[in-house]
């Protein structure tokens, strides 16, 4: 699979904010994340265990005073073996072939 990489930089008020960060939470409780950005999307599925970290921030910068936070999740995708690599072996003969 090939890397993807979607960036999204944001000025918006503070109910826009609340609004997709509740939508994130929906997503993460529903397991598949899809973010769209005029033409370009990223589909990702959470698994656990999810890794959080926070950074909060209070400094003057320019005689103002800014604050930050910093939220970053991170999980790995575990391999899953595909459909048609699924099989079973066993001495036990399936009861529909049995009835024949």
């Amino acid at each position: 699979m090939a890397s993807q990489n979607l960036k999204i930089k944001s000025t918006a008020g503070l109910l826009e904010i609340v609004r997709h960060l509740e939508n994130l939470i929906a997503s993460f409780k529903e397991g598949t994340i899809c973010i769209r950005k005029d033409d370009e999307s990223i589909i990702l599925k959470p698994q656990e265990p999810v890794s959080l970290e926070l950074e909060a921030e209070v400094k003057f910068d320019k005689e103002t005073l800014r604050e930050k936070l910093t939220i970053e999740l991170k999980w790995k995708k575990k391999e899953t073996a595909a459909e048609d690599n699924i099989f079973s072996i066993s001495h036990e003969i399936p009861q529909e072939e049995q009835e024949s």
